[in-house]
């Protein structure tokens, strides 16, 4: 069986890694944002909604982390 300490340690980290993931998604998405309305071609559009969109799957994935971290911190106490 892990430590507490160990889990306290890592409920900590990924709670840090979810709260910089939501900064870094918010700024990514400003900036896709930011693109996206000064586009001038169907090209810098595009691109500008793949940056978007690999931001949402991006913070998905870490959220999907934090959700295995709670349900593997259930199941071990």
């Amino acid at each position: 069986m892990p430590s507490a300490q160990l889990l306290v340690m890592i409920s900590r980290l990924t709670g840090i890694l979810v709260d910089l993931a939501g900064g870094v998604f918010t700024l990514v998405m400003v900036y896709g944002g930011i693109r996206l309305m000064v586009a001038h071609s169907p090209r810098a559009v595009q691109s500008s909604k793949e940056l978007m969109g690999r931001a949402a799957v991006g913070l998905a994935l870490i959220l999907l982390v934090d959700v295995i971290r709670q349900l593997l911190q259930y199941v071990v106490s």
